[in-house]
């Protein structure tokens, strides 16, 4: 077996751990500074654990000189006190067989030196190394004609020169392995500050959409009062007073940066629906829209959010109205349906209608075609059916119209 075959051992346990610990700082967000340190020196010093324990040689200045990249990495990130400790443990396992002091602390002293002298000039990092091995190797050199040729009669010139020139390219290796794991930890928590301003930024433009459909209202409503009218004061105030209680709630659950909250209660789905037409018939009418409704005349009971439902209902009515804004035939239909253990809510509109590719991604968050739209009506109401377990489901024809089908689970008879 020759040297080169000593070598592989070596460098497997240096990597191994380094790999271990680049893994488990990346996989984990809740490590703190302080405890990403004292990982960092258990690592290197449990590299030195490994390779002196199980992979004791014939050559100990392979193992010597390898276990160099490990006090270089400590100082590469700035860790002056593990790479000294390191240092220090070198000189006490291979002192004996060496017996070389100056061979042995010269390099160590001078690279100390030289960290100095990278911080005051910008050394790069491929620099401070090659400026320590060159070091390294001279004093390697003085050790071994101070011992009358010993090593180079064992290892033999060629070997010698091989080993060195292996041992500077292995080095070499170990530090772009672990800089590129570090970089991948970098890359993942500049990923996840991305995903958590993405977060902000979502829950941000659902405030914005959702507050503007009952703003829309309240400022309709506001255009059509006429103060000297006693019956339309009376029958729109309740009304724009509750659409600023159902915007005071919806910024309320927007605090929490999350999803809507879903507060689930009994409910006559009919009641809701009700309570929605009166507060959009005097706005369809205003549009001159013809309203057609074909609901059962019974109560529906399902387990559900009668505000998250609201928000529902009202937009997919405020997108229908807008969808039949220059249309000369204009007409919705609401109906109801009862399928098996489901209730069918059916809106449909004679508007300009959804094409194919849009109707491809308009569940996606931000899509819109609108030119001041959030993309965010469609895909907050998908959400919320959903987390009712049901399902929100577009049909649609260019120039003919559009039908939504929102399909809620009905509540069980003993349960009501």
């Amino acid at each position: 077996m020759n040297i080169f075959s000593y070598t592989f051992p070596s460098l497997i346990f240096i990597l191994c751990p380094l790999f271990i610990y680049i893994v488990l700082i990346s996989s984990n967000n809740h490590i703190t500074s302080n405890n990403k340190d004292i990982i960092f020196g258990t690592t290197l010093l449990s590299i030195i654990y490994t390779v002196v324990s199980f992979n004791s040689t014939n050559y100990p200045i392979i193992n010597f000189l390898l276990l160099n990249s490990v006090i270089l990495i400590a100082y590469l990130r700035d860790r002056l006190l593990i790479g000294n400790i390191i240092a220090i443990l070198l000189l006490i396992i291979y002192y004996d067989s060496f017996n070389f002091i100056t061979f042995m602390i010269a390099p160590y002293f001078i690279l100390y030196l030289i960290y100095i002298l990278r911080n005051k000039i910008n050394i790069s990092d491929f620099l401070f190394i090659d400026l320590f091995l060159i070091v390294d190797y001279s004093f390697l050199i003085l050790w071994m004609l101070n011992s009358n040729y010993q090593v180079y009669i064992k290892l033999g010139l060629i070997n010698m020169i091989l080993l060195l020139v292996f041992n500077y390219i292995l080095i070499h290796i170990i530090y772009l392995l672990y800089n590129l794991g570090e970089n991948m930890v970098k890359d993942k928590i500049k990923y996840n500050k991305i995903k958590k301003d993405s977060r902000v930024k979502t829950s941000l433009f659902k405030i914005t959409h959702e507050i503007k459909n009952p703003i829309a209202v309240i400022k309709a409503y506001l255009d059509m009062l006429d103060t000297k009218d006693k019956k339309k004061v009376e029958k729109y105030i309740p009304i724009i007073k509750s659409e600023i209680d159902r915007l005071l709630n919806l910024l309320e659950d927007f605090l929490l940066v999350n999803k809507a909250n879903i507060s689930f209660d009994i409910m006559d789905i009919n009641m809701l629906i009700d309570d929605i037409l009166s507060r959009e018939l005097p706005i369809i009418k205003s549009n001159k829209i013809k309203f057609d409704a074909y609901l059962i005349d019974d109560e529906i009971y399902i387990n559900g959010d009668y505000n998250r439902l609201a928000q529902v209902l009202i937009n997919i009515i405020k997108n229908s109205i807008e969808a039949m804004e220059n249309r000369d035939y204009k007409l919705l239909t609401i109906k109801e349906v009862i399928k098996g253990s489901n209730v069918n809510i059916i809106i449909s509109d004679s508007g300009v209608g959804i094409s194919k590719r849009i109707m491809n991604m308009i569940k996606e968050p931000f899509y819109t075609t609108k030119n001041r739209g959030t993309g965010l009506g469609v895909s907050l109401s998908d959400e919320i059916i959903k987390a009712h377990t049901g399902t929100l489901v577009y049909e649609s024809k260019e120039n003919i119209g559009t039908k939504v089908t929102i399909k809620l689970p009905l509540l069980e008879e003993e349960k009501i």
